[in-house]
C-alpha cells in the first residue's frame, strides 16, 4: 500500500514541476492588462467626433478598430489560453479559425455596403 501512495506522490510531484515552467508569472500578466488598457483606450477614443475629422474616411476608421481588435484576441488567446506553449500546429489552427471568421464577418459587412 505504502508502495502505490509512494508512486502516485511522485507522479503529482513531477506533473506539478513539469508545469510550473508554463505558465507566466504575475509581471506577465500584468503587462498584457497594461495593453490591453492602452488598446482599449485608443478603441474607445475613436468615438469621440474629433477623431472622425482626423480620419476622412470610414474605412481607415474601421480598419484600425479591425486591427486593434484582432491585436487584442491574438494576445488573451496567447497569454491566457496558453496558446504560447502550445505546438505550432495548435496555434495555426486557432488562429487560421479566427481569421476565418473575421474575413467572413467583413465580407458581410462589405454586403451591406458599411465601409461607405
Amino acid at each position: 500500500m505504502s508502495d502505490m501512495s509512494e508512486t502516485t506522490e511522485a507522479a503529482v510531484e513531477t506533473h506539478d514541476e513539469a508545469h510550473d515552467d508554463h505558465h507566466p508569472s504575475d509581471w506577465e500578466y500584468i503587462k498584457v492588462a497594461i495593453i490591453l488598457a492602452v488598446v482599449t483606450a485608443a478603441e474607445v477614443a475613436t468615438y469621440f467626433e474629433s477623431v472622425f475629422t482626423f480620419f476622412e474616411t470610414r474605412w481607415i476608421l474601421l480598419t484600425s478598430l479591425f486591427t486593434m481588435m484582432i491585436f487584442k484576441g491574438w494576445l488573451v488567446a496567447r497569454v491566457f489560453m496558453h496558446l504560447k506553449q502550445d505546438k505550432p500546429v495548435l496555434q495555426q489552427s486557432f488562429f487560421s479559425g479566427v481569421l476565418l471568421a473575421t474575413t467572413v464577418y467583413i465580407v458581410t459587412l462589405l454586403a451591406f455596403n458599411v465601409f461607405g
